[in-house]
C-alpha cells in the first residue's frame, strides 16, 4: 500500500483536500460523523472529494452517473411521540408530479427516531421509480442516507445495514444530492411538510 500524500475530509469542522494529516486529523478530531479518506495522488482525492454530491452507490463501491434523470425526488422523514413518518415527492420540470407519505409500523426502528423515516422515504421512492423504470436523483437533508450507501459511514445495526442491502440491490436507479436541511428550498419543505401531515402536526 502506497504512501497516503493526501486527506480528503468530507465531514468535519473543515472541509476540504489536505496534503497533510496534521490538517486532515484537526478538522476530523472530536467531530461526531466525521467522514474522512486517504490517498496516493490528487487525482484520487478530487474525483472522491467531488463525487460527495451527486454519486450512486456501486456495488464495487465506485462512484459513477447512472445518465439521464427522470425525475427528481425529495425526500424527509419526522418523528414524534415514538411514531415515526415518511414522504417524497417526484418533481418533473420544477413541479411534483406524484407524492406519497405514511407512518412507519416498525416500533423497533422507531428507536432511531426521524431517521426511521428518512430510511423509509428513500427505499419508499426507490420502489416507485422501480415500477415506473425511471431513474431519480434524490435529495436528501440527512448525511447518512448517502454515506452508508457509499461506505462512507458504517451500518452498524440492522435497520440501516438493510437499508443498504436494498439500495445497492437497486444501485442503477437513482443518484444522491445533498440539500441543507431547513434553508429555505422549496421542494426540501414541502417533503418535511408531508411527513409531519403523516403524523398529524401541524405545519401552519
Amino acid at each position: 500500500m502506497g504512501k497516503k500524500n493526501y486527506y480528503v475530509v468530507k465531514e468535519g469542522s473543515k472541509v476540504g483536500i489536505f496534503n497533510n494529516w496534521a490538517e486532515c486529523q484537526a478538522s476530523v478530531k472530536g467531530y461526531k460523523g466525521a467522514v474522512f479518506k486517504g490517498f496516493e495522488t490528487k487525482v484520487e482525492a478530487m474525483e472522491w472529494f467531488n463525487g460527495r454530491d451527486t454519486v450512486s452507490a456501486d456495488p464495487s463501491g465506485s462512484i459513477n452517473s447512472i445518465g439521464p434523470i427522470d425525475y427528481e425526488v425529495y425526500t424527509d422523514g419526522s418523528f414524534v411521540n415514538g411514531r415515526y413518518s415518511y414522504g417524497y415527492a417526484f418533481i418533473k420540470d420544477g413541479e411534483v408530479v406524484f407524492e406519497s407519505n405514511g407512518v412507519g409500523e416498525d416500533l423497533e426502528a422507531a428507536s432511531m427516531r426521524n431517521v426511521a423515516g428518512e430510511l423509509a422515504a428513500v427505499q419508499h421512492a426507490v420502489e416507485k421509480a422501480k415500477t415506473l423504470n425511471a431513474r431519480i436523483l434524490i435529495y436528501h437533508d440527512y448525511s447518512g442516507i448517502s454515506h452508508w450507501v457509499n461506505g462512507d459511514w458504517q451500518a452498524k445495526n440492522k435497520f440501516t445495514q438493510a437499508y443498504v442491502a436494498f439500495m445497492k440491490a437497486h444501485h442503477g436507479l437513482y443518484e444522491f444530492k445533498k440539500v441543507a436541511g431547513h434553508s429555505g428550498d422549496r421542494f426540501n419543505d414541502y417533503v418535511d411538510r408531508l411527513a409531519k401531515e403523516a403524523l398529524g402536526i401541524s405545519t401552519k
